[in-house]
């Protein structure tokens, strides 16, 4: 896999350094991201998100020439050495954007040569590429903006079924997360026991395909999961609601009670205290805590009336760290430590939500996960200050990665009694 597809252009001035290179294949641009690593380096190695991840696995198992659309920089070679900056294209004003996305252009026509009839693919949400549209279009490119028109949620989707394709096309060994190899874990661990046991856990959800489904997936309907990922608001009762009954149910709650109530305005919600009781009440009964369930969700949609202006997404908004958005969800009542570090995985994998560091997301704390820590000497014992402190010294780039493919292996093999280790994928059966 090429690292930049240049190699489907010439450089008709080789001793000159700023040559034009001529391309003739299509290109793409993909958008930069917020998180970023601390210390300079290489444009393509600068940012850390999984969406730019996945952006760029997409250019690159396309064997297109791609370039980055830098908020700071510009049209930026993956190549280039940048230095972290702070800069979102979508914080700026309209007057920067605009000469933004004419610069970028010229930039990228001194660098391809004339864009007439030419193919560009362009990855990157409204704000990149409604600065950029005006002027390839005025220039006679033909352009493909598969992310314009779609809500986050929907972008990550899209990326990872778009990379999940790739995958099955042979395009390439596309990575949406940061490799973790025993050299690397190593550093963090001096046993080389825990690091393999740490890479099997990566390369897992690296090659797990329930990863790369178009739907979330939690809820029973795709009515339901398609709710979760257009209505914050919904995803938030779901991760409250997610407790004490089978996951699937929990997270068809907020569709149903959206049935029962008529909407699901936390504006409403907050005022219809008696309503809630009763949709909750069923019958059936959406949950079998009703009143307690029915109190968390009437108190959440006080607080995101109260703290976020009626806005659920504000607890996420841009900018956010991990660990803040995981503090501002640990303040909704029925929400703990375990279901916290749930929804932040959630919100960064399967709705493509950009953070600005990683670094505070968590395991959840889940009988699963506690299962398989424990059973590959992770851990010593069951505790959560154990299980955390492994997975920050195992991952300390992301600790939450683990999570999902630590829980898939103990509910699917590595049961309580009778663990089916002769059928375990994970390959660690010996370690159980």
């Amino acid at each position: 896999m090429s690292t930049t597809g240049y190699e489907h252009c010439s450089t008709p001035g080789a001793s000159d350094p700023d040559s034009t290179l001529f391309c003739e294949e299509p290109f793409a641009l993909v958008s930069c991201g917020k998180a970023k690593r601390s210390a300079p380096s290489a444009a393509a190695d600068l940012y850390t998100s999984d969406s730019f991840r996945k952006r760029r696995a997409i250019a690159e198992d396309a064997g297109r020439a791609w370039f980055i659309l830098s908020a700071q920089h510009g049209l930026v070679p993956p190549d280039e050495v940048l230095a972290p900056y702070d800069l979102a294209l979508a914080e700026t004003g309209p007057d920067y954007r605009s000469a933004w996305g004419a610069w970028v252009v010229a930039k990228l026509m001194h660098k391809v040569g004339p864009l007439n009839s030419k193919s560009v693919l362009v990855l990157a949400p409204a704000a990149y590429a409604d600065a950029i549209r005006p002027h390839l279009q005025q220039a006679g490119a033909r352009l493909k903006e598969p992310l314009v028109g779609l809500r986050q949620g929907e972008q990550g989707a899209w990326l990872a079924a778009e990379v999940r394709r790739h995958r099955l096309a042979g395009g390439g060994p596309a990575t949406t997360a940061a490799p973790v190899t025993v050299a690397s874990v190593d550093d963090h661990v001096r046993e080389a026991r825990d690091a393999a046991v740490a890479a099997a856990l990566v390369a897992y959800r690296e090659s797990n395909e329930k990863l790369h489904e178009s739907r979330l997936g939690y809820a029973d309907t795709a009515e339901a999961d398609e709710l979760l990922q257009t209505d914050p608001f919904a995803f938030l009762l779901g991760v409250v609601l997610d407790e004490g009954i089978r996951a699937e149910r929990a997270w068809g709650g907020p569709l149903e009670l959206k049935k029962r109530l008529g909407h699901l305005d936390p504006w409403r919600v907050r005022d219809q205290r008696d309503d809630v009781r009763a949709a909750v009440a069923g019958p059936p009964a959406l949950h079998r805590f009703v009143e307690i369930m029915a109190e968390a969700i009437v108190d959440a949609a006080d607080r995101v009336c109260s703290t976020y202006g009626g806005d659920a997404s504000r607890l996420w908004a841009p900018g956010s760290t991990a660990a803040q958005v995981d503090a501002r969800l640990r303040k909704f009542r029925k929400i703990g430590p375990k279901k916290a570090a749930m929804a932040v995985e959630l919100l960064v994998t399967h709705f493509g939500i950009e953070l600005a560091e990683l670094q505070g997301t968590n395991v959840a704390y889940d009988v699963h996960v506690r299962r398989v820590f424990l059973r590959t000497g992770l851990v010593d014992r069951d505790d959560i200050r154990e299980v955390t402190r492994a997975a920050r010294s195992l991952y300390p780039a992301r600790p939450g990665y683990l999570d999902l493919p630590a829980w898939l292996i103990g509910r699917g093999w590595c049961h309580a009694t009778g663990p089916d280790c002769a059928q375990c994928p994970w390959a660690m059966s010996a370690r159980c």
